[in-house]
């Protein structure tokens, strides 16, 4: 962008459009005669309206090379003139010295590759060298200078002035905003443009700066290395303040584009003018008081060097301010000491970048042998001497800046010591000689090109004209060579960029001396165009703290931190406040979720939980309940007690199996009674070991059926109980009581509940799984087997129905005699049973809320099972292993009948002997009148023993609880009954019975020495003990007197009889 008046943009289109037409170089084939050519010793001076008179710099030569270089600084309406200010001793005289020093090495073909390279033509290379003033408008003026001596290129050989030359290629700008002003003037010439430090990449824009090419890297790099530089630093939330202008904006867009996908925020943009002084205290200002910079350190300088002096100077202008930013500078800055002035401390820890240093010594030996009397080619040495050693030359004129010296100037200056001034080569210094050497280069290798026929070596060749600028650019990009001064290799990409490393740089304290300097802390380099890299040494790197109190800088190990918000803790994500990626505020994520980055959070799965970090998702330690917990001990004890003891139980039923008390006891269903109590103190172990496949089929089987098995033994007890004795009247006798039957009915029973679990299983086999929850904010994965809430209520349920009957029918036969009070045993073990349950049901569903839960869940249901087992083993064994073991004077047949009252039996006999037929005939009808007339009034006149046996073998008493065959008369019609109620008077025979297993006939047993066998005539009668408790019909039954009636006076007799019922009262 030009920044021109508008009368002086119209007259400088009206020259351009004349200069256009006039150097059409088609015209060049036109007659000779008919062609007006432009001759001239010296080049024009084109000076614009109201624009100040300028100095240049004149090389004669065979070929000029131009030249801008910001000799001044630009206009500042501070001192009321459009003319430049002050000068500028490194970036401007430094770099102009090069210029003329590389001319002078190729002039004099000092350098080797020069001399090899221009021995072959005797060409001599001139200078047009102009101040640009890093002013746009002025350097426009200038170079139009440049286009008048280069319209004379069609101008043959034979008429051309011999000292007439033309410019063949221009040497600059510095600044990036001049130099695309110059390079839209030279361009209608075909000019070749090479700028030694213009980085700015709207140069690289093509074919709008077709001829414009560049020795350095364009501020593509610079803004990658900037950002490297913050990300070494771990800066999120920076400020940048630009320069108006091509230079400060272009590398603003450049810095903003490599921001993407990146973690750097830009706080704000300040814009400063190199012409509006009071833009730089506003932007100070601003910086130090916004809210929204509190915490920002980091402040990225897009800006020339006169630009970066402003920014210190205001901020070293307020004492508060020391230290308070750390300032990342450009090139623009780089390792200049002019933007420092008197500023230093508001730069400390300030880093910068420049182009790497290729030092040139032989510059350095030129340079400082330089004196203002020898060097009359450059019209500025004197103000540069001046303004150096802070002296005036006599003929000098007074100006705004030497008005106030007063000591004459002289060429021993530089050697006096009390006023030697520092001196260190301009960073910049050898991309000029670099730019110069290639342009030489590539004229050298124009020339020879097109004079490959000339055999003149002193002038230009007829066929180098009219002069190819474009042929010129194209050699000039392709051409790659090393310069042997700088040790430097010099290319250039397709479109003319420059390829560089930058060095980075750091303004600190020194140690000894309490001085500030640059010191080279590292570089960043892209040598194949795609790797870019910052190397940084550490041990180079130093930070600086100031003291307010003390006003003192001291050495600190902190590095600074430019942030907006505070990093978030482990498991935390940014949930943003603005549009701005850097402020935020913090928030954890939910349970169970990781933070995957710094904004997203991912749940793990069922199975994992977030690790310490929060970083990454770890499988959860699965849990189970083995035998390695202690919680698991009490049931496996117990478990293991109760196995020994049923063990123990059986052994003992099976070595006393023939004992009365084991007979007495149904010693198959005890058998099985005592195998579901294995089964339930068994299911232990699989309930306690780690889950699997076995042990959840064993779970499925044993924990439904044990308990089942148990109970149906006790129910078919108490069952068989209650049919027997809570019947007030039967006439014939209850079925199934039979061994066999007792167990075909106790089978049934289990087999509703086998059923019931096969079916389970074919619809929902065993298997495991891992079960996820979630308590207290913790995740816990337990391995328990599957089941299903429906089948374990079906299962339980049943049980339940089971304990209850049992228990009724426990009740229903608590008040049967003494001698058969097993049913009260079954009972109180029933009783017990429905405690130990109804206590589990809290237990296993009431602790969910435990860590623990389906550990106590496992252990109460073994403990339960075995406690059931064990409660019924003591209630009903205990007691017959007492008397087995330690009172076996018990374990004998009488202790096991009953003993009842009875009247005196009328018993009608047949005759067998003549003496005694009719007495007793007659005795028996008088006793039978008179027991029918006192059959409620008086007892019995002999005390009776009935006894009842399970076999015709077995002389031994049963209890009640064995099984009643049904019986049937016997043959003959013959049989006897006992008819009438036993009155207390009355009661005077004891009978004890027993029944039989398997003999279905009556049969009357006699261990008298009677032989014949009296015929009784049936009679039906009951029997009522206790008043209320019905007694069976019996079977096998032989009764005794024990006190002799009138015929039998000396010995004791059984009487078999006959009878189809005998009831007892």
């Amino acid at each position: 962008m030009l920044i021109v008046s508008l009368p002086r943009l119209g007259l400088l289109l009206i020259i351009l459009i004349l200069i256009t037409f006039l150097s059409d170089n088609s015209n060049c084939d036109r007659d000779d005669n008919r062609r007006t050519y432009i001759h001239h010793n010296q080049p024009p001076e084109f000076r614009a309206p109201h624009s100040p008179p300028y100095d240049f710099i004149y090389v004669p030569g065979d070929i000029v090379l131009g030249g801008f270089f910001p000799i001044h600084q630009p206009p500042s309406y501070e001192f009321g003139s459009n003319q430049c200010t002050a000068i500028k001793r490194e970036r401007g005289i430094q770099r102009l010295e090069a210029m003329l020093f590389a001319l002078d090495v190729i002039n004099n073909r000092s350098s080797y590759s020069m001399s090899s390279l221009l021995n072959k033509h005797n060409i001599r290379f001139g200078a047009l060298i102009y101040d640009s003033c890093d002013y746009e408008s002025y350097a426009v003026e200038r170079a139009l200078n440049m286009l008048l001596p280069s319209l004379d290129q069609c101008m043959p050989s034979s008429k051309q002035n011999q000292s007439s030359s033309f410019v063949a290629g221009v040497i600059g700008s510095a600044s990036s905003i001049v130099s695309m002003a110059i390079a839209d003037i030279l361009r209608l010439a075909e000019i070749p443009q090479i700028s030694y430090a213009s980085t700015s990449t709207e140069l690289s824009q093509k074919p709008r700066f077709q001829y414009f090419s560049r020795v350095v890297p364009p501020d593509t790099y610079q803004a990658e290395a900037v950002v490297s530089i913050i990300q070494f630093l771990n800066w999120t939330y920076v400020a940048v303040i630009k320069e108006t202008g091509s230079y400060g904006e272009r590398l603003t867009d450049d810095f903003k584009a490599k921001l993407k996908n990146k973690t750097i925020c830009i706080a704000g943009e300040l814009s400063v003018n190199v012409k509006d002084s009071s833009s730089y205290i506003r932007v100070i200002k601003e910086l130090h008081e916004d809210e929204k910079y509190r915490f920002v350190v980091g402040v990225i300088v897009f800006a020339q060097e006169d630009s970066v002096r402003q920014i210190l100077n205001q901020t070293s202008s307020r004492k508060q301010l020391n230290g308070r930013w750390v300032f990342l500078g450009t090139d623009g800055w780089g390792k200049k000491s002019y933007p420092l002035g008197n500023f230093g401390r508001a730069a400390i820890n300030a880093i910068t970048i420049a182009p790497k240093l290729y030092l040139i010594s032989e510059f350095d030996d030129y340079f400082n042998s330089l004196s203002p009397s020898l060097n009359t080619r450059n019209p500025w040495f004197r103000e540069y001497w001046e303004e150096t050693y802070k002296c005036k030359f006599e003929e000098s004129p007074k100006t705004f800046f030497n008005q106030n010296y007063t000591r004459i100037c002289s060429d021993t200056d530089n050697t006096d010591t009390n006023l030697s001034v520092p001196y260190s080569q301009e960073g910049y210094v050898h991309y000029v000689v670099d730019a110069v050497f290639a342009l030489a280069i590539s004229v050298q290798k124009l020339i020879d090109e097109k004079c490959v026929s000339s055999s003149k070596t002193g002038v230009l060749c007829k066929e180098f004209f009219p002069f190819d600028g474009a042929k010129l650019v194209s050699i000039l990009r392709n051409t790659t060579f090393r310069n042997e001064l700088s040790k430097r290799l010099i290319k250039f990409t397709s479109i003319g960029d420059g390829i560089g490393t930058y060095d980075i740089f750091q303004y600190q304290i020194t140690n000894s001396t309490d001085t500030q300097d640059y010191f080279t802390i590292g570089e960043f380099s892209d040598s194949d165009h795609s790797n870019e890299r910052v190397r940084i040494d550490l041990q180079s790197l130093k930070w600086f703290k100031y003291n307010q109190d003390l006003s003192d800088w001291t050495l600190t190990s902190t590095t600074p931190r430019s942030f907006c918000s505070e990093p978030c803790h482990l498991g935390e994500i940014r949930t943003n406040t603005d549009s701005q990626q850097c402020c935020w505020t913090c928030r954890s994520c939910d349970v169970f979720q990781i933070a995957i980055n710094e904004t997203t959070c991912f749940p793990c799965s069922a199975n994992e939980v977030p690790n310490s970090n929060f970083s990454k998702c770890i499988p959860i330690k699965e849990e189970y309940l083995s035998v390695q917990d202690i919680i698991a001990w009490p049931a496996l004890i117990l478990s293991s007690i109760g196995i020994l003891m049923t063990i123990y139980t059986i052994v003992i039923f099976i070595r006393f199996a023939q004992t009365p008390i084991i007979k007495a006891s149904s010693r198959e269903l005890s058998y099985f009674l005592l195998s579901g109590m294995c089964c339930c103190h068994l299911c232990a172990w699989p309930l306690i070991v780690k889950p699997h496949l076995v042990t959840c089929f064993l779970i499925r089987i044993g924990v439904s059926l044990s308990l089942t098995i148990c109970l149906a033994a006790l129910l078919t007890k108490t069952n068989r109980l209650a049919r027997i004795f809570n019947n007030s009247q039967r006439l014939t006798q209850p079925s199934c009581l039979s061994p066999r039957s007792q167990l075909g009915i106790c089978g049934g029973i289990v087999s509703i509940q086998l059923i019931g679990v096969l079916l389970w299983i074919i619809i929902s086999p065993p298997a495991i799984k891992l079960k996820s929850e979630i308590k207290h904010n913790q995740k816990r994965l337990v391995l328990v087997c599957q089941t299903d809430n429906e089948y374990i209520a079906g299962s339980l349920i049943y049980n339940m129905i089971l304990v209850i009957s049992c228990t009724l029918y426990a009740i229903k036969t608590r008040h049967i005699p003494e001698n058969f009070n097993e049913a009260k045993h079954i009972g109180f073990a029933m009783y017990s049973v429905c405690i130990i349950w109804l206590a589990f049901i809290p237990i296993f569903f009431g602790l969910r809320s435990s860590d623990n839960w389906f550990r106590i869940q496992l252990v109460s249901l073994a403990i339960c099972l075995s406690l059931s087992a064990t409660v019924i083993l003591l209630c009903l064994f205990a007691p017959k292993l007492y008397i087995v073991l330690f009172n076996p004077s018990k374990n004998i047949h009488v202790k096991f009948k009953t003993t009842l009252a009875s009247h005196k039996p009328s018993v009608e006999r047949p005759s067998t002997s003549n003496n005694n037929n009719n007495n007793n005939n007659n005795n028996n009808a008088e006793e039978l009148a008179a027991a029918n007339r006192r059959r409620r009034h008086t007892s019995t006149d002999f005390p009776t023993e009935v006894s009842l046996y399970a076999s015709k073998s077995d002389s031994s008493g049963l209890n009640l609880n064995d099984e009643v065959m049904q019986t049937s008369n016997v043959a003959s019609g013959s049989g006897s009954v006992f008819n009438g109620a036993c009155t207390d008077a009355e009661r005077h025979y004891q009978l004890q019975h027993t029944f039989i297993h398997d003999d279905e006939t009556t049969e009357f047993l006699s261990t008298s020495n009677h032989s014949q066998y009296a015929q009784l005539k049936p009679i039906a009668s009951n029997l009522v003990m206790g008043g209320e408790n019905p007694w069976k019909k019996l079977s096998n039954v032989r009764y005794k007197l024990d006190e002799n009636d009138s015929n039998q006076q000396n010995q004791t007799s059984y009487r078999h009889v006959h009878a189809q019922h005998i009831t007892f009262v």
